[in-house]
């Protein structure tokens, strides 16, 4: 592919299938799509069953794995957290790899968890700004991200918002083989993306729906992702459906009466926004960056959620929402831009990139 934009992506591939995974998976193929020459170096546990998905898990196969793009002369975007120390030394070493000549890449930082985690210590601030110094632009998926990366020391100037989500990650796939009859089952029917740990919220989901069933038995929970095959079965009006393909899980939001999202701390969240679209009412937790039309509750308050569910379940079903300018259009300008460097109207130093966000 002579001529073409040449682009390594890193971050987890799915499976498991986070809103991280599904955006990297999601903008891949977007990318290629366009023409461009992309591969994806998984540093999760992915199926590497796309041809240009190479495994990169560890320290060693990162390493090998960045040095061989970088002698590609690829341009390098890095998808983390940025909630730990390990996810900043991943983006570290990411940022580094390239030839002298080659241009800057781009970091994106997913975590809603980001902001507390940089904010804990200086040492942890002083981490995440040596790692974004190696990137031409770092992407938050949130203002507070954005505000968080650059309370540690990220010129401003170098940081963009963009949300992580784009109408094509919108696929639509066969609904898990029990969701038909569990549907006809159960009014109303709420679905929820969850994973283990305190941090998405599924013991406060669990109290709120035994609440909303106590007043309407016949209601019931579609739960997908990994660690959802542990949660209590149909006599509790759950349907634990585990880990399901992506397009599957866009099924069970599509045939929901309404998206809840108990999280404890959030991003930008993919499945809110996935819902929206499809036109599924979303009740979610006022964390993190929430699109407008959710219906808001505390974190951690179960009879809030509870009624909110209610409400939701009772509303007329709204009509897809527009997605807006999709953010795979403004990193492929990006990239495009970074590839062609230019002085910066400021007078940077040479093989500086101007900013064009």
């Amino acid at each position: 592919m002579a001529g073409a934009l040449r682009v390594a992506l890193v971050g987890d591939w799915p499976p498991p299938r986070g809103g991280l995974s599904i955006h990297v998976a999601a903008l891949a193929r977007d990318l290629a799509a366009r023409g461009v020459d992309v591969r994806v170096l998984d540093i999760g546990r992915g199926d590497h069953a796309g041809a240009n998905v190479r495994p990169a898990r560890g320290a060693l196969p990162y390493a090998a794995a960045l040095a061989a793009v970088a002698a590609e002369g690829r341009l390098v975007h890095v998808h983390t957290s940025g909630a730990n120390a390990k996810s900043w030394l991943v983006a570290l070493a990411g940022g580094r790899a390239r030839r002298p000549a080659a241009p800057r890449g781009v970091l994106t930082v997913h975590s809603g968890l980001c902001p507390a985690w940089l904010a804990a210590s200086a040492r942890r601030r002083a981490l995440a700004a040596w790692a974004c110094a190696g990137y031409a632009r770092v992407v938050a998926v949130s203002d507070a991200i954005a505000g968080a990366l650059a309370a540690a020391g990220v010129p401003p100037r170098r940081i963009a918002v963009l949300p992580p989500f784009s109408a094509a990650m919108l696929r639509p796939g066969p609904p898990p083989p029990a969701l038909a009859a569990f549907r006809a089952a159960r009014r109303p029917l709420f679905a929820a993306a969850l994973a283990p740990g305190p941090t998405y919220g599924a013991d406060v989901l669990l109290a709120a729906l035994s609440a909303v069933r106590a007043r309407a038995p016949g209601a019931g929970l579609a739960a997908f992702g990994p660690g959802t095959e542990a949660l209590p079965g149909d006599r509790a009006g759950i349907l634990a459906l585990g880990d399901v393909p992506h397009g599957a899980a866009l099924a069970v939001i599509a045939a929901a009466d309404a998206l809840v999202r108990p999280t404890r701390a959030d991003g930008d969240a993919v499945s809110v926004r996935e819902a929206l679209a499809l036109g599924t009412p979303v009740v979610a937790t006022a964390i993190g960056h929430r699109p407008p039309g959710c219906l808001l509750v505390p974190a951690g308050d179960a009879a809030a959620l509870a009624a909110a569910m209610e409400r939701a379940a009772a509303a007329p079903r709204g009509r897809p929402r527009a997605a807006g300018a999709d953010p795979f259009d403004a990193l492929h300008a990006l990239y495009r831009t970074l590839a062609a460097p230019r002085p910066l109207p400021d007078g940077g130093r040479p093989g500086e990139r101007a900013p064009i966000f």
